[in-house]
């Protein structure tokens, strides 16, 4: 069931498209995981291939962590930090927001030098809180509050199966067992809209400018104090405005 969420585009109600230069514009089935690999295992002539199709290029966690101290650096109060908002663009594996392992290496990060901007809300709710539903709570709010977009499908999913299993690790890291099933679904649908498939040049989903394949959507993003769907290309020219 989790791969089946992580799996779906909220824009055109499918699953998201592999988008790349071996399968096109199929969506990828749930079948089909095991052909998904990060960059770091892919053979460098494939890395190479996608560097130049598509200006794939991963960032080392040191570099990320530099670039994430810049725009961290605001003093809030921890739970006014929890819900600060943050967008990963073309996001790749999401290594600015989640850093299980090196995105170019493929080497594992233990938890405690983790970089990543929801690595870092997490952490603070593993300090702050002592309960299972106050941490619950806090983090739902904390991956409500990070955003990315990415073109190439097996990328996507694999930065939204990041988020996922990052939960995972600071539930198990602060109350040594595995989360509540209905709390991994909830964090599973979360993930399935603030990181979405999208072409960042149309605003729409890949392959659909113009063709009505979806009828042309613009790609949708929830607010989640409102309850509220709307078009990121809005949310856009209001920041170019």
């Amino acid at each position: 069931m989790i791969t089946e969420i992580l799996l779906c585009d909220r824009t055109t109600g499918k699953n998201i498209l592999w988008a790349n230069s071996e399968f096109g514009a199929t969506e990828i089935q749930a079948a089909q995981i095991e052909l998904i690999r990060p960059r770091h295992e892919k053979l460098r002539e494939h890395q190479k291939q996608r560097a130049r199709d598509r200006a794939e290029i991963f960032t080392p966690p040191d570099i990320c962590k530099i670039q994430n101290d810049l725009i961290d650096a605001d003093k809030k109060s921890w739970t006014d930090y929890i819900d600060a908002k943050f967008l990963e663009i073309t996001c790749g594996e999401a290594p600015y927001l989640v850093s299980r392992y090196n995105a170019v290496t493929g080497e594992p990060i233990d938890i405690k030098n983790r970089v990543g901007l929801l690595d870092r809300k997490l952490s603070v709710i593993n300090r702050e809180t002592s309960t299972p539903n106050d941490w619950i709570n806090f983090t739902v709010r904390a991956v409500q509050s990070i955003y990315g977009y990415e073109f190439q499908g097996d990328n996507l999913f694999l930065a939204r199966k990041n988020v996922f299993e990052t939960v995972k690790d600071y539930y198990n890291e602060k109350f040594s067992r595995k989360p509540p099933e209905d709390f991994l679904t909830t964090i599973a649908e979360i993930i399935s809209w603030n990181l979405w498939q999208m072409d960042g040049l149309t605003g729409s989903p890949p392959f659909t400018e113009n063709k009505n394949l979806f009828g042309g959507a613009n790609c949708l993003i929830k607010d989640w104090r409102t309850g509220k769907t709307f078009e990121f290309k809005d949310l856009a020219e209001g920041v170019r405005q």
